[in-house]
């Protein structure tokens, strides 16, 4: 395994050009963001080789899935081949763990890697499945740093003109970690927030005058409010980027819109995961942020992971330009290099230039939340982000909603609680209420209740927001 091994870091550093600086304007690394179709294939074809054969001999996990069904890794020559090699779900790790605890065997670290190169242990988030833990090594945050420089980068970040503030609480959910040191990477200072509560760090932007906050889009909202109450204006501050991931923000329009409205400032967005992704292996450029009224779309890279959708009840691959659920594989990690792991988010991935010149595919309207957050309701799909984009287009709304879904006499009721601003007058509420229902009706096909509450009344989102409650099965 050693020789693999050694083989597998070879080929990893060999396409890591620019690893201390980037190139210049307006790339980072050119050779790789501008490369050609056909150059990136070449690139994909000679790390997934090595990438199976690595997983084989270091991952008992794929070792297992692999031998199962008689598939050699060898019999794995390009990504022509990757269709031979089962799909990866989380409920399959979360088994996994619960046979071989605490770790599973799904990475490529066992005790003896952890302890002699080791960096840092990160846990799932636990959205969607029993949370699963990843050990992580010194070379995995060297990558990570480099490949989140990347998109920085390409989001107009720049040493000598901008600072940053991390709004998070520096424990073990994972994308503003590689963030950090991208930043330490690329020369930019940061205003480190972690044990900072809301009103401490609206002082710090107000105080230390950083450009760029990052946070996911909930809480770029709730602190922004938070700013206004405070007698701050968010608008008028030195942000001037919004650095967002965890759940969707810049592919919901009206969210996008009254974000970037608030602060004043460019709502930019990282997808990832804490498997097999964690870096920004999707984002935003500046190019296509600058276009307000034009959809939005995120960078895949491709020289760092092969991104794939695929139908949500066969898992069967679909075609580029039709909407799938997300599958990576993960061409770029010592720690976690997944085989086709389902991410499960819903996209649709495009061949389309873009007016930056990188090269490789984007994914169309961004990544619209997992498809275990999608809900049948009357026979109607409804999507929270779809829920979300309806309630954003009413400026009366505040921040906060809710979803809740009930069943009464055998039959789906949706509910949507949202709450009146402060200055809006009670003889209007009805009207807004009114309004609400039509903006849903309109975008999601199903008339909801809606339900008014006195502004304050709903929890304020601090991280990821869970704004949906599902009470069908409920006694």
């Amino acid at each position: 395994m050693g020789d693999v091994r050694a083989e597998w870091i070879d080929v990893l550093e060999r396409h890591r050009p620019n690893r201390e600086r980037a190139e210049g304007e307006p790339y980072w690394a050119p050779s790789l963001e501008t490369a050609t179709p056909e150059r990136l294939r070449e690139i994909q074809d000679e790390k997934l080789r090595v990438a199976v054969r690595y997983a084989y001999g270091s991952i008992p996990f794929y070792r297992r899935k692999l031998d199962r069904i008689g598939l050699a890794p060898d019999d794995i020559r390009s990504v022509d081949d990757l269709g031979r090699i089962p799909i990866t779900t989380k409920q399959e790790m979360v088994e996994d763990v619960a046979a071989n605890p605490p770790w599973g065997t799904y990475t490529a670290v066992d005790d003896e890697v952890w302890k002699g190169r080791g960096w840092q242990l990160f846990a799932s988030s636990g959205t969607t499945a029993q949370a699963r833990v990843f050990r992580y090594t010194r070379l995995d945050r060297s990558l990570w740093a480099w490949a989140d420089a990347r998109a920085l980068w390409a989001m107009s970040v720049r040493p000598g003109q901008d600072s940053a503030l991390l709004a998070f609480g520096y424990g073990p959910h994972v994308w503003l970690w590689g963030t950090h040191y991208a930043l330490n990477l690329m020369g930019i200072p940061i205003v480190t927030a972690g044990g900072v509560d809301s009103r401490g760090r609206a002082r710090f932007v107000d105080q230390y005058k950083p450009t760029v906050l990052a946070c996911t889009p909930s809480y770029a909202m709730y602190l922004g409010n938070l700013m206004l109450d405070m007698g701050l204006d968010p608008a008028t501050s030195s942000v001037r980027i919004l650095y967002c991931a965890g759940e969707p923000g810049v592919g919901v329009p009206s969210t996008r819109r009254r974000l970037e409205e608030l602060w004043r400032a460019d709502l930019h967005e990282c997808y990832g995961c804490t498997e097999a992704a964690p870096t920004a292996a999707a984002y935003t450029c500046s190019a296509v942020v600058a276009r307000k009224d034009e959809p939005v779309s995120t960078h895949l890279m491709e020289d760092t992971h092969i991104w794939e959708t695929v139908d949500p009840e066969t898992l069967e691959p679909v075609p580029t330009g039709q909407r799938g659920l997300s599958v990576v594989t993960s061409l770029f990690s010592e720690a976690s290099p997944q085989l086709r792991f389902l991410v499960g988010d819903f996209t649709t991935l495009a061949d389309e230039p873009c007016p930056c010149g990188r090269t490789g595919r984007r994914a169309r309207g961004g990544f619209l939340g997992r498809a275990d957050d999608m809900l049948n309701v009357r026979g109607v799909t409804l999507f929270p982000s779809g829920v979300e984009d309806a309630v954003r287009r009413v400026a009366e709304i505040g921040e906060e909603f809710q979803i809740v879904v009930t069943r009464e006499r055998e039959l789906d009721v949706l509910t949507v609680q949202v709450e009146p601003r402060p200055e809006v007058a009670a003889e209007r509420h009805a009207d807004v209420a009114l309004r609400v229902e039509t903006e849903i009706i309109s975008r999601c096909e199903l008339r909801p209740v809606v339900e008014l509450l006195p502004y304050g009344t709903l929890p304020k989102t601090e991280f990821k927001a869970r704004r949906l409650k599902d009470l069908r099965n409920t006694p």
